[in-house]
């Protein structure tokens, strides 16, 4: 009980941010493919007030897969979303116009984990794999990761299930034999014996795992909010970053737990995978249309810069943003 009652004061205190008049925001919708710990600085700046002293009301809405979320995006239905590179080449193979602005994994934070019995890549086979859903990055990263097991797509059945807990959950219920988890259920996934066939974190791959999405029409004519949006989200980071014990109680409420080793996994996950100029990898994003090719997927121009725009980044870069961040907010090394 003594635990829970510190996470609990710990996560009220995060919650604790000045007052703005609501009724002279800027309504921003920003859509998350699943609740996972690389979309951790919308949740800091949301939870600090960041977002209101940037003039805008940021909801967050759960999409429970990239590629569905991206299908939302392009509907108008939100201004953002947060996915990873793979769907946006592929919708863009499809005909949408679509940029990453953002990145907060420059590789893939994915472990494949399968249930107790599976003891090897051949007990895989003829077994079930959840995803989120096709044409997702944890869809492409299964692809990938049964190419390194030496395994066909065919040797598998894949099956979309939706977010990491949710996949997490299939797999304690015996509903499907195997999945791509992130923190924080890498590390539950660990503590109930599950066996981890793939570490895909480990190579250190350069990715765009995840990041901030917005079509380009969306980019042109309404930059400046976008500005304002990514200045608070890397505020977020910054913030997050630099004050561990208000992350990590952010984190025990986002994720319902008061394990000190799932927040601590959890935290840490988010430490590693953050870059600090919270930029895309360019040789990140030739690598995701190389292993799409490679994983027999179709990609349309090879140009990354059809794919991502650093322009926002290297704005803020020029304009002293991140050195204000780094004296705001001083991260202990």
């Amino acid at each position: 009980m003594q635990v829970l009652s510190r996470w609990s004061i710990l996560a009220a205190a995060v919650l604790i941010a000045p007052l703005a008049h609501a009724d002279d925001l800027t309504p921003f919708k920003i859509g998350i493919s699943a609740p996972v710990v690389t979309i951790f600085p919308v949740w800091m700046a949301q939870a600090a007030g960041l977002d209101a002293k940037e003039g805008l009301k940021v909801e967050s809405i759960s999409m429970e897969g990239g590629s569905r979320g991206v299908q939302v995006l392009l509907s108008g239905e939100i201004q953002a979303m947060h996915v990873g590179l793979a769907p946006v080449v592929q919708a863009n193979k499809q005909g949408a116009d679509l940029r990453l602005v953002t990145s907060t994994a420059n590789t893939i934070p994915i472990t494949i984990f399968a249930s107790p019995s599976i003891k090897t890549a051949q007990d895989l086979k003829g077994k079930t794999i959840g995803i989120s859903t096709f044409g997702s990055e944890t869809d492409v990263a299964v692809s990938i990761a049964l190419q390194r097991l030496g395994l066909k797509r065919d040797d598998v059945t894949v099956s979309q299930i939706g977010g990491s807990s949710q996949r997490f959950g299939a797999l304690i219920a015996g509903r499907i034999d195997a999945a791509p988890l992130l923190e924080p259920t890498i590390t539950a996934a660990k503590q109930k014996g599950f066996t981890p066939l793939l570490d895909l974190a480990a190579a250190n791959t350069p990715w765009i795992f995840d990041g901030v999405v917005v079509t380009n029409g969306y980019l042109k004519e309404h930059r400046d909010a976008l500005t304002h949006f990514v200045r608070a989200y890397i505020a977020g980071a910054y913030l997050a970053l630099s004050d561990v014990p208000k992350a990590k109680a952010l984190i025990a409420q986002k994720y319902k737990t008061a394990d000190p080793t799932v927040v601590d996994a959890t935290y840490n996950d988010f430490k590693r995978l953050m870059p600090l100029d919270a930029a895309p990898s360019i040789p990140g994003a030739n690598n995701v249309i190389a292993q799409l090719q490679a994983i027999g997927l179709e990609v349309g121009s090879k140009n990354v810069n059809d794919y991502v725009d650093l322009g926002i980044i290297e704005g803020l870069k020029k304009d002293g943003y991140f050195e204000q961040m780094a004296k705001a907010y001083p991260i202990k090394q």
